[in-house]
């Protein structure tokens, strides 16, 4: 096992992503931010996210910060130095990112914050603070102690009521090794090319893999047929349930009438109330400023599938 640290690129840059998803060798490697997709416990990242991610042939690239994350970028220093001041706990900001690796295994982790004790993590939140680490945070720590080679993580966590709280959280062998395994056993998968068993793939992950056609031909199997079939019998049921929802929602509207509301032995059980939409009325604007909407119009590449019947 190997336990050694890189220079850090600028946070959230194209160079920071790129250390995240390969490691020198050119091979994948989880980052401790997404650890508890592994286990489909992260909030935001699902396995199937991740798996996709490692999968691809290029990075993931730069996204546009969110209210959330543009908050916790900006709040970050001045909780760094109040916590200091608060806890009495000295916190520098690493110029390093932490790595552990041992064959089958490539794990990598962004530190907030370094003290005496180990590393820090700061977080900011608009729900009250419980006490209790989320999931999503217990992962993302053991990998932080794992990488740092820690035996602990300091969360300092700036919450809804505007209250700074600290959080040790102790990490144990144990839970370093079972990680260890949970990670060796996703990324072997990855290493040989498919998407690890039991890990949900949706539409949007086969075209972020595949994002255009060529003139080639796929031959399928008998199991591939299937699935066909399957998207096929279900897209027929999804029309006919739209069918039968357009239908109950015209009786209930003919028993309506002019009312907004319905009520059920005293009980509001349906409304059907006005509302108003604002609507761009593009038709008019093309019209009207047909060489400004050419300047703004921008051509998307999708693959759309389509079904050709339940053909055996």
């Amino acid at each position: 096992m190997t336990h050694y640290t890189i220079d850090k690129p600028r946070h959230g840059s194209q160079d920071w992503l790129n250390v995240r998803w390969r490691n020198a060798d050119g091979l994948a490697r989880i980052s401790a931010s997404v650890a508890a997709a592994v286990y489909d416990k992260h909030s935001y990242t699902t396995g199937g996210d991740l798996a996709v991610e490692l999968l691809a042939d290029r990075a993931p690239e730069p996204k546009e910060q969110n209210a959330a994350m543009d908050r916790g970028n900006r709040l970050e220093p001045f909780i760094r130095q109040w916590a200091t001041e608060l806890f009495e706990l000295p916190i520098t900001e690493p110029v390093v990112m932490y790595c552990y690796d041992e064959p089958g295994v490539r794990l990598i982790a962004t530190l907030d914050g370094l003290s005496d004790t180990g590393p820090v993590e700061i977080k900011t939140t608009s729900v009250r603070w419980t006490g209790e680490l989320p999931e999503q945070w217990y992962w993302q720590g053991v990998q932080q102690a794992l990488c740092a080679n820690a035996g602990a993580v300091e969360w300092i966590v700036f919450d809804s009521s505007l209250q700074l709280y600290r959080h040790t959280q102790k990490v144990t062998s144990d839970e370093k090794r079972m990680h260890i395994e949970s990670c060796r056993e996703f990324l072997a998968d990855i290493d040989a090319g498919i998407i690890p068993f039991g890990v949900m793939v949706k539409a949007e992950h086969a075209a972020y893999m595949h994002p255009k056609s060529d003139d080639t031909v796929a031959f399928l199997d008998s199991q591939g047929a299937e699935l066909v079939r399957e998207l096929h019998n279900t897209r027929k049921r999804i029309g006919q349930l739209e069918n039968i929802e357009s239908e109950l929602k015209g009786r209930i509207g003919l028993l309506l009438g002019d009312a907004a509301i319905g009520i059920y032995e005293d009980s509001e059980i349906v409304s059907w109330k006005n509302q108003t939409r604002k609507s761009f009325d593009q038709k008019r604007f093309e019209q009207e400023h047909p060489a400004l909407a050419d300047k703004f119009r921008k051509e998307i590449n999708i693959r759309v599938m389509k079904t050709k019947g339940d053909k055996k």
